[in-house]
């Protein structure tokens, strides 16, 4: 086995058989270092990580960036206009409001999205009330067919 004085790790090729052979060098275990001078076996453990070292490093420019209340202003204001954006006014409106292009379009396609579904939501409650004033008058005359087909046999 061939050892990497930059790597104290040694690779270990993967057995092909396994479906989890992708795991076979990814080893919480402690390795073995080959046999230094008099012969010992030294343990080495991989360096532990801090538990946000790449996820976040203390600073703000890993935070979502949020939209002012002005700019949620204007890009509602301009979406109740035209829910549709036009390239022209997409331009018009980043610069106005100093965003990307592209953050504009997302926020348009994001609140159409939003509008579709309170749009789907209004028609379900008003077919639901229909139904139900269907329902009710149908059940009311249910009632009266029984009602006159009771009186008939009596």
């Amino acid at each position: 086995m061939e050892w990497n004085s930059c790597n104290p790790v040694p690779f270990i090729p993967r057995p092909s058989q396994s479906s989890f052979a992708f795991l076979y060098n990814y080893n919480t275990d402690p390795y073995l270092y080959p046999p230094g001078v008099g012969g010992e076996m030294k343990q080495a453990s991989l360096p532990m990580m801090e538990v946000n070292q790449f996820d976040y490093d203390g600073n703000n420019q890993d935070k979502k960036k949020r939209l002012t209340s002005e700019q949620l202003e204007a890009l509602e204001n301009s979406f109740q206009e035209e829910i549709k954006l036009d390239p022209d006014r997409k331009m018009k409106l980043a610069h106005e409001l100093g965003l990307q292009p592209r953050q504009v379009a997302v926020w348009f396609q994001n609140r159409r999205a939003r509008w579709k579904a309170k749009q789907l939501e209004r028609l379900y409650d008003t077919l639901k009330q229909e139904f139900e004033a269907v329902f009710r008058e149908k059940q009311k005359l249910q009632d009266e067919v029984r009602m006159n087909v009771c009186m008939c046999m009596s």
